[in-house]
């Protein structure tokens, strides 16, 4: 996983996000929302833009050189914001098949809080590498599998295990290249035991401008 978190990455990116919660049933719903992240933390702040219900709402993760992170939510029926303590990471990301702990994953690439062993290598050069938590991690997954195809270094499919059960299935459809960067544009979690799934799809891309530090902040979030 190392050659995946090295590869080349824009320092910063700024981008829309369209997620829609597909549930078991096939009813469904689409939120819009904006995205900032940073590779340095990383840090991450996510606003949701549409439809009126959630609108203003807000997400931010900031991680620091030591290894811990921090992440906080803002809902505007409640006017403050609020921290997710480390027991809520594993609740729903505002109702989705994603978790608060997922969602900052996105943006923060390969989790220092694992130790990877490549399991084997698939017809096409398809790497399948097991990560495993390491001491002091506080991930709920005791297992997680990547498969990484060596002409992207960027995981197509990740299966998250809890006592050697799957519990969810990641997969990465659709991929842009833009400014010397591969991005990941279609992304779908699915949770197995429920039948439900949630696809976040990225557009809009701005990469490496700047963004001010003010961005990731409690005041930033609830304006």
């Amino acid at each position: 996983m190392d050659a995946v978190a090295d590869q080349n990455a824009p320092s910063t990116t700024i981008a829309t996000l369209s997620m829609t919660i597909t549930a078991a049933s096939g009813h469904s719903l689409t939120r819009e929302m904006q995205i900032w992240s940073t590779t340095e933390g990383p840090r991450q702040l996510i606003k949701f833009t549409a439809p009126a219900d959630v609108r203003g709402s807000g997400f931010m993760s900031i991680s620091t050189a030591g290894g811990t992170s921090e992440s906080w939510i803002y809902l505007p029926a409640l006017g403050r914001v609020r921290r997710v303590a480390g027991g809520q990471e594993q609740d729903a990301f505002f109702g989705s098949d994603f978790s608060y702990e997922e969602i900052s994953g996105l943006s923060s690439g390969s989790d220092d809080d694992f130790e990877y062993e490549l399991l084997r290598i698939d017809d096409g050069l398809v790497y399948v590498v097991a990560g495993t938590p390491a001491a002091g991690s506080t991930s709920s997954y005791d297992r997680i599998v990547y498969f990484v195809p060596e002409e992207l270094l960027l995981p197509t499919r990740i299966e998250f295990y809890v006592g050697g059960v799957l519990r969810k299935l990641m997969t990465i459809s659709d991929t842009v290249l833009q400014d010397g960067f591969l991005l990941p544009t279609t992304i779908r979690m699915e949770t197995v035991a429920a039948g439900s799934s949630t696809t976040l799809v990225q557009t809009g891309f701005q990469l490496d401008v700047e963004i001010q530090d003010e961005v990731f902040s409690e005041r930033f979030l609830s304006r």
